[in-house]
């Protein structure tokens, strides 16, 4: 039954760094749970450049096709 105790966590940690993170400004942003987090403001016309870092779990097999940038406008 231990076996299953490791079903179900992430396969992998995702680590996303924006070029100008430190100078971009941050609003509150309420999650799902309810928890309250701080997000960074992008405009309509803005490029966004940074580095997005994936490291697998120690065990776990992962595939990526890529990565697609979701937004929100309030």
């Amino acid at each position: 039954m231990n076996y299953l105790l490791g079903a179900f966590k992430p396969a992998c940690n995702v680590l996303i760094t924006f070029n100008d993170g430190k100078n971009r400004k941050q609003v509150p942003f309420k999650k799902e749970n309810g928890q309250m987090v701080t997000i960074p403001l992008f405009q309509s016309q803005e490029n966004i450049a940074g580095k997005i870092t994936i490291e697998p779990m120690q065990g776990k097999k992962i595939d990526h096709n890529g990565v697609e940038l979701l937004g929100q406008i309030d």
